[in-house]
């Protein structure tokens, strides 16, 4: 059967039940001791070895052994653990109460372990078996309790009432503390649907919804990091202007539905070919812009190249299978080069290729 993980939290509040325990092992060979001292001379029966053997060394070697099972569980099997430790409570309460010394007068009360441990794990299910064992407990006390000990059949009644009090508080506090995980799974899934949200609406705020490429504001704000960039850490990098050949007969011819078909297909050979290092935006309109980085000119050049002639040998049939060609200016970005200048060089060179031919590549 499948089982879930056991989760952070989970693992810290089992290792904390876990020590409570071995705790609680501590706490009943001291009380024994100390019985046992304090009645050293005055009650002898309480002070044998026979005494020591039964109600101290058996119980606390059957606790301790019962302790080192959970540890297993606990690393090995950790699905497990939380079942384990509140069954274990309940054998640790039984244990305790058949053993511990009659003169500590609060026997019963050891009953309200495992209703503690069941209402730490927030599990009604373990509080309800934790209530039935109680109240079995509670029925034997009456029944082995003569009718004429008037004083020992009141205790066993404020016991009850101590047991149907530390139950039904139990049974509220998991109510509300489940009451607030609810509210608060509700709030981390309410805070992480904003997140969501913003960084679609970021994404849409930055990219061109028609071509999936970077849009207008996104290329300058970025042009502009990357220059002040290059400046203080000197590194290659190359811009790219690229238009559409013609494209306004295109839409002319076709239609728009078809000139944006034309422009997402462009779009793909150009996100084909850059890398990871680069950057492409759609500039606006059938215009483009491609920034390379971290390559020489040469490879740069190459890349665009293979734009270029990857679009000239699309065929689109939406166009009756015809083609259509792009119009490239290019420029190597020196370390003094302002924004403006470089952006002006680029634009330059794009209307040189269109000036003297179009479906070229113009490197200034």
């Amino acid at each position: 059967m499948f089982t879930l993980p056991q989760t952070p939290r989970q693992n810290y509040w089992n290792r904390m039940l876990l020590n409570a325990l071995w705790i609680v092992l501590l706490v009943y060979l001291a009380s024994q001791i100390f019985v046992i001292l304090s009645m050293w001379n005055t009650r002898p029966q309480l002070s044998t070895g026979n005494y020591f053997f039964l109600h101290v060394l058996v119980p606390v070697v059957i606790i301790f052994i019962l302790n080192l099972i959970l540890e297993y569980i606990y690393k090995r099997k950790p699905q497990f653990t939380e079942l384990s430790i509140t069954i274990a409570s309940h054998l640790f309460a039984i244990l305790i109460i058949m053993y511990i010394s009659p003169e500590i007068h609060v026997q019963p009360l050891i009953m309200l372990l495992p209703l503690l441990v069941s209402m730490i794990y927030l599990k009604a299910s373990y509080l309800l078996a934790s209530t039935a064992v109680c109240l079995f407990y509670i029925i034997l006390l009456f029944l082995t309790t003569s009718t004429y000990d008037y004083t020992l059949r009141v205790d066993n009644i404020i016991i009850a009432i101590i047991f149907a009090g530390t139950s039904l508080a139990g049974f509220g506090v998991i109510g509300r503390g489940q009451d607030l995980i609810q509210s608060l799974k509700t709030s981390v899934k309410s805070e992480q649907d904003l997140r969501i949200q913003n960084i679609i609406m970021d994404r849409l705020s930055k990219i061109d919804p028609l071509t999936d490429l970077y849009n207008h504001k996104t290329f300058h704000e970025y042009l502009g990091w990357l220059i002040e960039h290059q400046q203080n850490n000197p590194f290659p990098m190359q811009l790219g202007i690229m238009d559409i050949d013609d494209f306004k007969q295109v839409n002319d011819l076709y239609g728009h539905r078809i000139g944006d078909i034309v422009l997402k297909q462009v779009a793909a050979i150009v996100l084909k070919e850059v890398g990871t290092d680069d950057f492409a935006a759609r500039y606006g309109g059938e215009e483009f812009a491609i920034i390379l980085t971290a390559k020489t000119l040469e490879e740069s050049y190459e890349i665009m190249e293979r734009i270029r002639t990857g679009i000239a040998g699309m065929f689109i049939s939406e166009m009756e299978g015809k083609t259509v060609t792009v119009s490239i200016g290019m420029h190597d970005l020196a370390g003094t080069d302002s924004k403006n200048s470089i952006f002006q060089k680029t634009d330059d060179a794009l209307y040189e290729a269109k000036r003297t031919g179009k479906n070229k590549i113009v490197l200034v």
